[in-house]
Formats: C-alpha cells, structure tokens, sequence
C-alpha cells in the first residue's frame, strides 16, 4: 500500500556564469569543495574551496543546453567535413542563469557602548508653569 505522503523532489539546471575574470582560479583546485548558501533566495552566496562569491538570477535568452562526454568514437560533421574532438550526449537545459562575482567577508560593525548612545533630554517645566 502506497504512502498517502509522498515526498516529490524537482529537478532544476542552473548555469553558473562567474561575471569578469573570476571563478577560474577556484575551480582548478584539486578536490574543490563547492558549499551553496541560500540556493532558494534572490542572492545566493557560493564558497568554493575559500572563496566566496555573492550571486543574482537572470532568465536567459534562449535555453542554455548542458552535455556529457560519452565513451565511444567521436563522430563526423558531414556539414563541414571535419571529426569532432568529443562525443557528446544531452544531459540537461535550463533558462536560468546564476551570475555570480568574488564577495570578500567584512567584520561586523561593533556596537555602540551605552555611554555612546544619547538619550533626549528630560523636557524641563518652568518654574512659572508648576501649580
């Protein structure tokens, strides 16, 4: 018998674009390690390795389509007469992309002492207005 609460799980592709010349360096890393922080908000922060980087959503134009290298013999291109380097299969697409550009952690601004923060003062009744 089927559980009457079944768990569905969505599947999207996202194409991480790194906006200027960033992002490179990050993942040439041996055993990089790729943490993603607030994927489901506006501005998702991403560390890669320790790196931050703060990221915004654009729609794309057009349909961002995502490959796989297949094992096999890499085939011809009879349009231009020339071998492909890599065989290729179809493994996903999108129309989302995620920009995202190199954050740099700042401390956060201290509090100020209670003897900083000025209160207003009393309003003062003349001695002509007291009964």
């Amino acid at each position: 018998m089927e559980s009457e609460y079944e768990e569905t799980v969505e599947e999207q592709y996202i194409l991480v674009e790194f906006a200027g010349n960033t992002g490179s360096d990050a993942l040439n890393q041996e055993n990089v390690s790729i943490k993603v922080l607030g994927m489901e908000t506006d501005e998702p922060i991403i560390k890669i390795g320790n790196q931050l980087y703060e990221g915004k959503y654009y729609d794309t134009i057009g349909t961002e389509l995502f490959f796989t290298e297949a094992e096999g013999e890499p085939p011809s291109d009879t349009l231009f007469d020339t071998k492909l380097e890599k065989k290729l299969e179809f493994y996903g697409k999108t129309n989302t992309k995620l920009v995202v550009s190199r954050a740099f952690a700042k401390p956060l601004e201290q509090s100020k002492n209670s003897a900083d923060i000025r209160l207003p003062e009393e309003t003062r009744v003349s001695d002509s207005a007291k009964i």
